[in-house]
C-alpha cells in the first residue's frame, strides 16, 4: 500500500500541471508512464476512473506484500486506490513534499493533521481570524478531548514567540502551530520564513493553510519542514463539482496523519480524486487570469466612494504589502472590500449583482462574491468576527477567468 515516491524531475508547474496524472516518460520512452519495450499495449492519455473498492490477491504471499507495502498495489479503498495515488504525486511535485495524502474535505485534511499530532492535555497557537470552520473544530471539537487553543494577534514569528513563551508559562503543553498563507477574509500574509523556524527551533509541528495562495502563489516547504493542507474545492479544482482537501510535507509528518484519515474514513473517493486531477490540469491557466483580473478589481474598487476600505495584498495600502512580496510569487486572486453603508449597503449590492455569483466558496472558474459575517464565519462570535475582519460591511471576492470590463460593469451597476 505503500506509493511509489517520484523524484522531482525540476519541470516547470505549469508542465506538471499540463500532464495532471500521467508521469514523467524515460528518456526513450514516448509519453506515457509506462512507455517502453515492457508495455504490453498503449496507455490512455487520460487516467481511468478507478471505482474498485477492494482488490483480489493470488494468495497470502501476495497479500502480504501488499499490505505491508513491498509490492506496489491496493487492497482496500478507503486505505489507497490509483485515483488518489495520482493526485498525491501531483501534489507531492508542486509542493516539493516527500508525501502527500488527499482527504475526502479540506476540513477532513485539517481533522487529520491536527488528531495526528495533538493528544489530550496538548495546545495549539493560531493566529486570530482562522477560518471559522478551522476555529469551530478547536472550540467545539478538539477541546472536548482536552486539547486547548489559544489565538495570536499576528501570525508574525515575535508575536507566535511571545504567545508561546506566555503559554508555557501557564504550564500549557504547546505542540502545534497553525497559520493561513493569506488570511480569510483579511487577507493578511503570514511571515512563512520565521515561523517555519520557530517551529523547527521549539520542536513544533507548523501547519500551514495554503488554499488561497496555492502551490502557485507559495510553496512553503521551500522554507523548511512543515505541514502544508489545501481545500482542493477552492482553486485547486475551481469547476464548483467537487470537494476534497490535501496535506503535505515531510514523510514522518504525514504518516501519522495518513494513519487517522485511513482508521477515520477521511480519505478521497474515486471520482472527487479524478475531478480534482482534471481541474488541476488548468490551475496554471487559471489562476494567471484569475491574479490579473484581481489586480484589475482591486484598483478600480480603490477609487470608488461607495467602498471605504480595499484589501488586497498587491496594494501599497495593505498591511501585508510587503511581507507578500517576500512570500508570495503573486498577489493571488482574492479581493476583501468594504462597503461604507455596512450590512444594508451590502444586502443592496448583492441582490442587484447579475453576472457575478453570490456564492459562498471562491477559487471557481467565474466570479462570486460572499459575506464572510454570515458564511465563512458565521459561527464565531461578534468580537471574534471583528478580529478575524469579518466585518458587518466586509465583502470577500474570488476573482474568475471573465473579461475583466465584464466584471467591473456588473460591479458597478449593482453599486449604482
Amino acid at each position: 500500500m505503500t506509493r511509489d515516491h517520484d523524484q522531482d524531475r525540476g519541470l516547470a508547474p505549469a508542465t506538471i500541471l499540463a500532464r495532471a496524472g500521467r508521469d514523467v516518460p524515460p528518456p526513450e520512452g514516448n509519453g506515457g508512464p509506462d512507455s517502453g519495450p515492457e508495455s504490453p499495449e498503449p496507455e490512455p492519455l487520460v487516467e481511468p476512473v478507478t471505482l474498485a473498492s477492494v482488490y483480489r490477491f493470488r494468495g497470502l504471499d501476495q497479500l502480504n506484500e501488499v499490505w505491508d507495502g513491498r509490492q506496489v498495489g491496493h487492497v482496500y479503498r478507503r486505505f489507497s486506490h490509483p485515483n488518489q495515488d495520482s493526485l498525491e504525486r501531483l501534489v507531492r511535485k508542486l509542493e516539493g513534499a516527500e508525501e502527500a495524502l488527499a482527504c475526502s474535505s479540506g476540513m477532513g485534511a485539517i481533522v487529520a493533521a491536527l488528531t495526528a499530532h495533538l493528544r489530550h492535555g496538548d495546545a495549539v497557537l493560531g493566529q486570530e481570524g482562522l477560518y471559522g470552520g478551522t476555529q469551530a473544530l478547536l472550540a467545539e471539537q478538539l477541546e472536548r478531548f482536552g486539547v486547548t487553543a489559544r489565538y495570536v494577534p499576528e501570525p508574525t514569528p515575535a508575536a507566535f514567540r511571545q504567545a508561546l513563551d506566555e503559554a508555557r508559562a501557564e504550564g500549557l503543553r504547546v505542540k502545534v502551530l497553525i497559520v493561513e498563507t493569506v488570511a480569510n477574509p483579511s487577507l493578511r500574509v503570514a511571515e512563512v520564513p520565521g515561523l517555519v523556524r520557530l517551529a523547527a527551533a521549539n520542536g513544533l509541528v507548523l501547519m500551514i493553510d495554503n488554499t488561497f495562495a496555492t502551490p502557485l502563489g507559495c510553496r512553503p516547504m521551500r522554507l523548511g519542514p512543515c505541514l502544508v493542507v489545501h481545500s482542493t474545492t477552492k482553486f485547486m479544482n475551481g469547476h464548483s463539482d467537487v470537494i476534497g482537501g490535501v496535506v503535505a510535507g515531510p514523510r514522518n509528518l504525514v504518516r501519522p496523519v495518513r494513519e487517522v484519515a485511513m482508521a477515520l474514513g477521511l480519505t478521497m473517493a474515486p471520482l472527487d480524486a479524478w475531478l480534482t486531477l482534471r481541474g488541476m490540469k488548468t490551475l496554471h491557466l487559471r489562476f494567471a487570469r484569475q491574479q490579473e483580473n484581481a489586480a484589475g478589481i482591486a484598483r478600480w474598487l480603490s477609487e470608488r466612494p461607495e467602498v471605504s476600505r480595499v484589501l488586497y495584498p498587491g496594494l501599497p495600502s495593505h498591511p501585508s504589502y510587503r511581507t507578500a512580496r517576500d512570500v508570495l510569487e503573486g498577489p493571488g486572486a482574492m479581493v476583501s472590500f468594504e462597503l461604507a453603508g455596512g450590512e444594508p449597503a451590502v444586502a443592496r449590492f448583492l441582490s442587484r449583482l447579475r453576472l457575478v455569483a453570490f456564492s459562498p466558496s471562491l477559487g471557481e472558474s467565474e466570479t462570486t462574491v460572499t459575506y464572510p459575517a454570515l458564511t465563512s464565519h458565521r459561527s464565531l462570535a461578534a468580537d471574534e468576527k471583528a478580529r478575524a475582519g469579518a466585518t458587518p460591511g466586509l465583502i470577500r471576492l474570488s476573482a474568475g477567468t471573465e473579461h475583466l470590463d465584464d466584471i467591473l460593469a456588473d460591479l458597478e451597476q449593482a453599486m449604482g
